[in-house]
């Protein structure tokens, strides 16, 4: 038995360097394994967070009383282009892929002050179209706000038919200040409208007067 022990005491000693080297390895790959598990463990879940680019621009004109989104389908009318169409237009909008789709801004001055109701402005509104297309129709009408203190106006949504014999659709939005009316409004060919209804509702739900 001494015998064995003396044995394994000489065998131990001749190779301790070799001994001491994998217990060190040995001793290394655990402390770094316990590192990256406890690393891994307290690790923060990351969220991917996407940001939504918006589809639409945001107008904010202070100047004339009026905010509004338009979406990003519709390039800007020139101010030049505007005014040959219509002297009371302040903002154009044209569909980038088809020129007869369109959405504009305009306001005039109010000729008398006092109290207007919606069922005026609705009627008011009917009866411009009515001077292109005798026959217009209004398909359908409802009263919004439009701006601060629960300032009221009415939507509506209008068919007719246009010079070039077109079955088109306009829908609009109008309200009134004690000085301003401003009236915004989206038309196009019927035969496209399922294309650009949503940018219609984008816009004309959008927009506020003060």
């Amino acid at each position: 038995m001494l015998v064995f022990l003396s044995k394994i005491r000489y065998i131990l000693y001749m190779n301790r360097k070799k001994i001491i080297g994998i217990g060190l390895a040995i001793f290394v790959i655990l402390v770094l394994g316990a590192f990256y598990f406890l690393k891994f463990q307290n690790k923060p879940v990351e969220k991917e967070i996407k940001k939504q680019e918006k589809n639409y621009f945001e107008i904010n004109d202070e100047l004339i009383g009026v905010t509004f989104w338009v979406g990003k389908k519709f390039e800007r009318i020139s101010a030049q282009q505007l005014q040959l169409k219509n002297p009371s237009f302040v903002y154009g909008f044209s569909a980038k892929d088809d020129a007869s789709v369109g959405c504009f801004v305009s306001q005039t001055k109010r000729e008398r002050e006092g109290q207007v109701t919606v069922g005026n402005l609705r009627d008011g509104v009917f009866s411009q179209l009515q001077k292109i297309d005798a026959d217009a129709k209004i398909d359908s009408a409802e009263v919004i706000e439009i701006g601060e203190n629960s300032n009221k106006g009415a939507k509506l949504e209008m068919s007719y038919t246009d010079g070039e014999k077109i079955p088109t659709l306009q829908w609009e939005v109008v309200g009134i200040t004690a000085k301003i009316a401003t009236f915004a409004f989206c038309t196009s060919p019927k035969a496209v409208l399922d294309l650009y209804k949503e940018d219609f509702n984008l816009f004309l739900d959008s927009v506020r007067i003060e």
